[in-house]
């Protein structure tokens, strides 16, 4: 076992790709979005890139699962720049026999006809370069002749290009503009900022087996100011803090851990930040030491005057003491004070009053107006509702945009529910034992836990799918909301069309989801958010 003191099954901070930590950032949900659909839309090839540690290999892993089972797949993860070694690679991955000597040519006509009988036989095939800024302006000219082989209505092969920033450039060379106008679906995967960082973390510790939050604020902007937002980075510190916080026995990982794990990881760069830090306090205190001595000597001067005039001439004036008087300002920040202090023991009250997700039920119940306590998702049918149990990011829980119970833990990592109710300018206004609260967004996000329940409404008919030959009222509603949502003309669908499916194909791309065009209950959430349905929402509707 992992870490049996923080309650973990397996290393969560891997830094080898494993498919079920990926944390679908904003990034990566967008790169994922677009590769999946230029993969899907039959295009000759598609782009990936970003700096080392972005998560470039994790993304087109999961980018992977997402291919039917029986895609012959090649995978080529340290290219060659010679041409000929590139598709020499590409046939040992296929399992295509060549000769010793074989020409670029013979292996090309092997390559060829090995595609074309896997086609013919319903097999799609991918070819998948990882690090390919390393190739040769020759061996891309030769990847784009294998997607000159097509039949009337599809290619035979589809190549995926992975690699790091000066892959971009490459392509934008004069002599490679062939290639580059066949690209359908490209991106580029830019670091992770300090909200996305907090939510990875807790994300691969909930995988690995620790619902809790581990890490604290403090300790989350150091990794982020060390990583620089790259998730390979994040894994290697936050490994080493999780070691160093059990030798400690600290049941939050906080700052200091962080400081051991980066001196341990990369004493340069550690002695860097400390010597920066040390430099700044200097530079910041020197000002305060020379005004310090400045009025130190003055005061002396004024003295030592004041005693020798005194002594000449007598006292010049006799000193009135004043009357004691009361500063409003501090009888303000007295109260402030004490209001601040009432304030902190009700919300730590309803804390502890908060401990049933039933009664949270209840209030988000109401926020669809109907009534009652102790109640379940059971009700929800009764109502015209239903209920979804929601597990995932942040991120993709605003984009859902309806109001739910969430599952928290306070700072001593007591866990207590709450309904949020709104998000507006970064603030959530959350309801804990019915009280209503206002949450920064990150310190949310820092308390949640990655659970949620939901309340939305089913189609007209009361069905919480689009069935292959659904009632009138729900293809009514399906028209309405994706014109709104996709900013369309609408078009009055008569049925389950093939039309009608590239168009929720088209909607589900747009909101980061399986673009299957098939209608459940996650797609029909994300519409009634989109497609301007009166019903309650987190954030408030774009006009």
């Amino acid at each position: 076992m992992y870490s049996e003191f923080y309650g973990l099954l397996e290393n969560p901070f891997s830094i080898s790709p494993d498919p079920k930590y990926f944390y679908l950032s904003e990034r990566h949900n967008q790169a994922f979005a677009h590769l999946s659909y230029g993969l899907k839309s039959g295009g000759a090839f598609v782009l990936l890139t970003g700096e080392v540690g972005t998560g470039k290999t994790t993304v087109s892993r999961r980018l992977l699962n997402i291919l039917p089972k029986d895609t012959n797949l090649a995978i080529i993860y340290h290219p060659t720049d010679e041409a000929r070694d590139l598709y020499a690679c590409i046939c040992d991955e296929f399992c295509i026999e060549y000769e010793k000597d074989a020409s670029i040519k013979e292996l090309f006509d092997l390559l060829k006809k090995f595609l074309f009988n896997k086609l013919e036989n319903g097999h799609s095939s991918v070819i998948v370069v990882d690090e390919a800024q390393m190739l040769s302006e020759d061996s891309l000219e030769q990847l784009r002749l294998l997607t000159n082989l097509e039949t009337d209505n599809r290619k035979v092969v589809q190549i995926v290009l992975i690699g790091q920033p000066e892959l971009q450039e490459m392509l934008n060379r004069q002599s490679l503009r062939q290639l580059s106008q066949r690209i359908t679906a490209r991106y580029h995967i830019m670091p992770l900022d300090l909200d996305d960082i907090g939510s990875y973390l807790r994300f691969r510790l909930q995988v690995a087996g620790r619902v809790q939050p581990l890490f604290n604020e403090a300790a989350i902007r150091l990794i982020s100011r060390f990583s620089g937002g790259i998730p390979r980075l994040i894994n290697l510190v936050s490994d080493r803090a999780i070691e160093e916080g059990e030798e400690t026995k600290s049941r939050i990982i906080g700052e200091d851990e962080v400081k051991r794990a980066i001196n341990f990881v990369s004493p340069s760069s550690a002695s860097a930040h400390k010597t920066r830090r040390i430099g700044q306090t200097e530079q910041e205190q020197l000002p305060v030491v020379y005004n310090f001595v400045i009025f130190s000597l003055t005061a002396a001067i004024a003295v030592c005057l004041g005693i020798y005039l005194s002594r000449l001439i007598g006292p010049l004036i006799t000193p009135e003491m004043p009357e004691p008087v009361v500063r409003e300002e501090l009888v303000n920040n007295i109260q402030a004070y004490e209001n601040q202090k009432e304030f902190k023991n009700k919300f730590k009250s309803d804390i502890r009053s908060s401990n049933s997700e039933e009664k949270a039920l209840a209030d988000l119940y109401r926020i669809w107006g109907y009534e009652g306590d102790g109640v379940d998702c059971k009700l929800a049918s009764l109502v015209g509702l239903a209920c979804f149990k929601y597990d995932g990011t942040f991120d993709n829980f605003v984009k859902i945009d309806h109001p739910a119970v969430v599952r928290l833990f306070d700072s001593k990592l007591l866990q207590f529910y709450a309904t949020v109710v709104s998000i507006k300018d970064n603030i959530a206004t959350v309801l804990v034992a019915g009280e209503p609260y206002e949450f920064d967004l990150p310190y949310l996000k820092q308390l949640w836990d990655g659970h949620a329940v939901i309340l939305w409404k089913e189609l007209p008919s009361g069905a919480t799918k689009l069935g292959k030959n659904p009632d009138s009222k729900d293809l009514n509603y399906m028209n309405v909301a994706l014109a709104r949502a996709l900013k369309v003309r609408q078009v009055n669908y008569t049925s389950y069309s093939p039309q009608l499916k590239e168009k929720i194909k088209d909607f589900q791309n747009l909101v980061g989801l399986a673009a299957d065009g098939i209608v459940g209950s996650q797609t029909l959430m994300f519409l009634n958010a989109r497609g301007g349905i009166s019903m309650p929402h987190l954030t408030e509707e774009e006009e």
